[in-house]
């Protein structure tokens, strides 16, 4: 799997842990938990702890290179740049990202202020659990 992304905002040091934690997270179709992410990395690396999933996406989180959500009461994390929108089913709980295109530059033209991160969280019923209520 090929990882595009900006190097200027990239870790000083890429570690085996840290280039898998960064292939899965980019190539989920949407949020993963810690958990969900420990999971797959596992797959992987059979050894890797949950303390060294949640320390690396905290770094990544912090070097920009993945953004936190909120799933209900449990943080997640999404590729970034991506959409910092999200849509929570209130009848499944699925979490989708929802396209947003804003930038921070844009979001600081509109509110005038230095503007380090944004997000946008909608809640409702999705498609699927909608058409079961038919």
């Amino acid at each position: 799997m090929i990882t595009i992304i900006n190097m200027s905002s990239a870790p000083n040091r890429w570690t085996k842990q840290l280039k898998v934690i960064v292939d899965i997270v980019y190539g989920s179709h949407g949020p993963m938990t810690a958990d969900e992410v420990y999971h797959a990395a596992r797959a992987r690396l059979p050894n890797i702890s949950l303390g060294t999933v949640y320390r690396n996406l905290n770094k990544l989180e912090s070097e920009g290179l993945v953004s936190e959500v909120t799933k209900g009461n449990t943080t997640a994390f999404v590729k970034h740049p991506f959409s910092n929108a999200t849509f929570e089913c209130e009848v499944c709980g699925r979490l989708f990202c929802v396209p947003y295109d804003l930038r921070n530059s844009e979001m600081e033209r509109k509110v005038g202020m230095k503007v380090n991160r944004w997000s946008i969280r909608m809640t409702g019923v999705c498609k699927e659990c909608e058409r079961k209520c038919i």
